[in-house]
């Protein structure tokens, strides 16, 4: 999911370290649409928080495991689903207009499909591990759960970097707009809501203020009151009294 059609005023419209070089590149280009932003916000804490929960999870608990291990799998489906499209739309449309572009980030999803393979393989161990083996099968997940955000984590940096750079170079912001919509279209309603849910809590007041802006406009009443519903537990009081002052204004 890229940032689910919604990174501007309408529904229509939309949904660190670096080098000087990309910070300058980003200061010159503020004003041009950025797919990515709010998306690898919403993946950066997702990964933040399950990395957390397998780091302190207590092994001998079973509701314990089975809760946690329900999230590393809703992780995964996340990443997986934002994975393949941003192969099936962001990817054709640069190598369409600048052939290669695409390359490095390309190879970087591949070395990712094969981790999301290994990180289920790590969860079914723990699954069916003997209680004496379960600690260890626990601590094998952290660690190779932590080298896949370490690795995502620099990925996503290149794909806002070097990728932007060139969807800015080769796109209009309406054509951007037009891509993100199609992936969001593409999307099931409830992957839409998992992935709303730590997009929401990620965002700045002004950047939550947009998102939910542009879904006021572009979703029903009905539809528009559950996604709040959604994302109210997420949010602190003032995030939240900020938001509804922006939507009342």
């Amino acid at each position: 999911m890229e940032q689910a059609g919604m990174n501007s005023t309408s529904a229509h419209d939309a949904s660190g370290f670096a080098p000087a070089s990309v910070t300058r590149r980003r200061t010159d280009a503020t004003r041009r649409y950025d797919i990515y932003l709010f998306v690898h916000k919403g993946l950066r804490s997702f990964m933040g928080e399950a990395l957390t929960a397998v780091g302190r999870l207590d092994p001998e608990d079973g509701v314990e495991v089975t809760r946690v291990l329900t999230q590393i799998r809703g992780l995964l489906e996340i990443c997986r689903s934002h994975l393949n499209k941003e192969n099936e739309y962001v990817h054709p449309a640069m190598e369409a207009r600048r052939s290669g572009s695409c390359a490095r980030t390309a190879q970087d999803h591949a070395g990712h499909e094969r981790a999301f393979d290994e990180l289920e393989a790590g969860a079914r161990a723990i699954e069916s591990a003997s209680d004496e083996a379960r600690a260890a099968a626990v601590a094998r997940l952290y660690r190779h759960l932590a080298v896949f955000i370490a690795e995502n984590f620099a990925h996503m940096e290149i794909e806002e970097s070097e990728n932007n750079a060139v969807l800015w170079a080769t796109h209009t912001d309406a054509e951007l707009m037009a891509i993100e919509q199609a992936i969001v279209a593409s999307i099931p309603p409830q992957q839409k809501a998992a992935m709303l849910r730590w997009m929401a809590p990620s965002l700045t007041p002004c950047e939550r203020a947009r998102l939910f802006t542009g879904l006021k406009r572009g979703v029903p009443e009905e539809a528009f009151a559950g996604m709040l519903t959604l994302v109210k537990p997420h949010l602190g009081n003032r995030d939240w009294s900020k938001l509804m002052a922006a939507l009342s204004g």
